[in-house]
């Protein structure tokens, strides 16, 4: 039996579909439905905490800024750190295997020691026991870090 004219048209522009099928599944954005903010922080294991994408969001150098980022105590005891930069000292407390979510517990440091798209050097002390973290500065070029820069001191 000999193939139609159309079946012999078909199998010649198959190959055409399925390479113009392949070049458009290419253009299409994976991240397009995905929000979910990226995570740009700094990660620290110490004195039994678990640090997680720690950064400073503020308006500028000098400028109140906010610390973001996960604080997780791995340990059955609460546990009191102290987060500090050149000129301030902030305490912070995370309960006995719990955790510290800094965008719902806002810490904030009276001025930020670099500007943004800088990092910055924050010293992690626990128990007599202290090491330094260094964080991303950022600002509201990225959305999602919006709703969290401080206002600035009056």
């Amino acid at each position: 039996m000999k193939p139609t004219h159309g079946t012999i048209e078909f199998f010649r522009f198959l190959p055409v579909l399925v390479i113009a099928a392949l070049l458009m599944a290419g253009c299409s954005d994976p991240a397009e439905g995905d929000r979910d903010p990226v995570a740009l922080g700094s990660d620290l294991n110490f004195a039994g905490l678990e640090l997680r994408s720690v950064l400073l969001v503020t308006s500028g150098q000098d400028e109140p800024a906010r610390v973001l980022g996960t604080i997780i105590n791995t340990t059955a005891t609460d546990i009191e750190l102290v987060l500090a930069d050149s000129d301030e000292q902030v305490p912070v407390r995370i309960p006995a295997n719990g955790n510290r979510e800094f965008d719902q517990s806002p810490v904030i440091l009276n001025s930020a020691p670099e500007a943004p798209g800088a990092r910055a050097d924050l010293t992690v002390s626990v128990k007599g026991q202290e090491t330094i973290i260094n964080v991303p500065i950022q600002n509201g070029t990225f959305d999602q870090y919006q709703p969290y820069i401080p206002s600035a001191s009056p």
